[in-house]
């Protein structure tokens, strides 16, 4: 890959911005993710977790992102339709079922 660096960015934090990109991007479509999956992004406000609840939402697929308290309207924002506090509640005894699962 190939991006021109912008200005107000070191080297050190415009080399970080495709590799969360690249690896959500390689992980969902690994994940055959499409229009009208139940996607549950754990990590989901981590550098792979944000770039994968855009990139899963752009495919259509309707997103879980866990993350913790502080993070869950980061992760709304970023296109999560529902979101699910770790410290709180454990996803794990959900009844939910989700098509694809995606552990940052």
């Amino acid at each position: 890959m190939l991006f021109i660096k912008p200005s107000n960015l070191s080297f050190e934090e415009a080399a970080a911005i495709p590799g969360g990109s690249t690896m959500a991007l390689r992980f969902l479509r690994n994940g055959k993710v499409h229009n009208g999956q139940k996607v549950l992004i754990y990590g989901a406000s981590g550098a792979v977790g944000t770039s994968a609840v855009q990139i899963a939402k752009f495919f259509g697929a309707e997103i879980t992102g866990v993350c913790s308290n502080s993070n869950l309207e980061l992760v709304k924002l970023l296109g999560a339709d529902k979101v699910i506090d770790y410290t709180e509640k454990d996803f794990t005894k959900s009844v939910e079922n989700y098509d694809v699962v995606s552990m940052q």
